[in-house]
């Protein structure tokens, strides 16, 4: 079952125990460093990159920001597992399906990317201006695609937790969400939030992750639509096994998660829109998305040509980990800490439901962290391979970021950075 989930992941996405953070790191960001009219602040080890312009000037100004880490970045591909082991896999792609004799191992993930990226133009344009400043021209489209990931972190399970909480459940109604973004501990410390402000009248985002990400898992807008992704390979997998209808049909039309949810946080102010926007999304893999907005917070579980948007357990309420519980599927339920509970989803699920039932009426910010922050053994949703982590209101446009082995809890407010 791992060894399918594994390789279900590989082909679609292209995605010591941490000691418990007492406490934030409060500061203003210290600019360190401009070009053109982009500019790069640290809150503390936290990295933020604020970016203005046309799609190619930002990308001009984050290649030269980010050097760097982009440079980096390109040899711990380079010095991958599966980029060492590409040449064999060329040569077995070319016998199997026709592919053209490739002189050099970077043409196939770069020629299979880059037709990913073509089709939203304006991210193109931003890896283009990357390419530019950076030096590493066309070899932008591995180290800045969702494609890295998987060059860097290998098969290492890819998980993630997200919770919501508003109205009866929190101290003053506002809503609240938490996200821990759970996969591999190989780039745990290089992350970052990235601000784009393009001068196109689309809404600037503000996006957080992984260095060298220019496509979206987790990211806010201006407005305060909160959107982030959890993993949904194992849901598609039972559903295939399942011979369910939707699975087997044609994805050719169908684009990476990362790059559909970036546009829909551009062209999406609130719920109200994102619904509607998401009728023309499409996803290469199961994928569970997660939004929110002051008002309220939605999951939409996808598989590549249809999804379903879920509402919340309770009214104020919304958790989900990496599985489909909307009943319209009709998939089994399953036992929390059993055999078929893939890396604790649906026990990871009830610590979040009991948490916020617990202290229903006190959640606030700090109480958010706590409960993402407490190990799952011990009730909570943190894993060992919790990579980052975010709690975010979205109506303050304020947010606290933590990577559990390099730094603590840090505090942004966004409004500084929009433009």
């Amino acid at each position: 079952m791992k060894k399918v989930l594994t390789l279900l992941i590989i082909l679609f996405l292209f995605g010591i125990n941490p000691v418990i953070a007492q406490g934030n790191e409060t500061t203003s960001g210290e600019l360190i460093a401009t070009y053109d009219e982009g500019k790069l602040y640290k809150y503390g080890d936290l990295y933020l990159v604020e970016l203005h312009g046309n799609y190619r000037e930002m990308g001009r100004q984050y290649g030269a920001l980010r050097k760097d880490i982009l440079t980096y970045m390109n040899g711990q591909i380079s010095n991958s597992t599966i980029w060492l082991k590409l040449p064999e896999l060329v040569e077995y792609s070319n016998q199997r399906i026709g592919y053209d004799i490739i002189s050099s191992p970077d043409e196939v993930p770069i020629k299979w990317i880059k037709s990913y990226y073509e089709k939203f133009p304006n991210y193109n344009e931003i890896m283009i201006g990357i390419s530019e400043t950076s030096g590493l021209g066309d070899r932008t489209y591995l180290i800045c695609s969702p494609l890295k990931e998987i060059y860097i972190l290998s098969t290492e399970p890819f998980m993630c937790s997200y919770v919501a909480a508003w109205g009866p459940y929190t101290t003053n109604s506002q809503l609240i969400a938490g996200r821990n973004y759970d996969w591999s501990q190989e780039m745990s410390d290089f992350s970052e939030i990235v601000v784009y402000n393009p001068d196109d009248g689309s809404i600037p985002v503000a996006t957080m992750g992984y260095a060298a990400s220019i496509y979206l898992e987790t990211g806010v807008n201006k407005e305060g639509l909160f959107i982030e992704m959890n993993e949904g390979s194992y849901p598609e997998y039972l559903l295939k096994e399942k011979n369910y209808t939707a699975y087997s049909q044609d994805k050719s039309k169908s684009n990476p998660a990362q790059l559909e949810i970036f546009k829909l946080s551009q062209t999406s102010s609130n719920i109200a829109q994102l619904d509607e926007n998401f009728k023309n999304t499409s996803t290469l893999m199961g994928v569970i998305v997660n939004a929110a907005d002051e008002n309220g917070s939605y999951s939409y579980e996808c598989l590549s040509n249809q999804y379903i948007k879920r509402n919340p357990q309770e009214n104020g309420l919304l958790v989900a980990t990496n599985h489909f519980i909307d009943p319209s599927w009709q998939l089994s339920a399953i036992e929390p800490e059993s055999m078929d509970d893939y890396y604790l989803t649906v026990y990871r699920m009830d610590n979040l439901m009991n948490l916020c039932e617990q202290n229903k009426g006190k959640i606030t910010p700090d109480m958010m962290m706590q409960f993402i922050s407490t190990p799952t053994e011990e009730g909570g949703a943190l894993m060992p391979e919790t990579v980052f982590q975010v709690v975010v209101i979205p109506h303050d446009l304020k947010i606290w970021f933590r990577a559990p082995l390099h730094y603590n809890w840090t505090e942004v407010d966004l409004n500084k950075h929009f433009s």
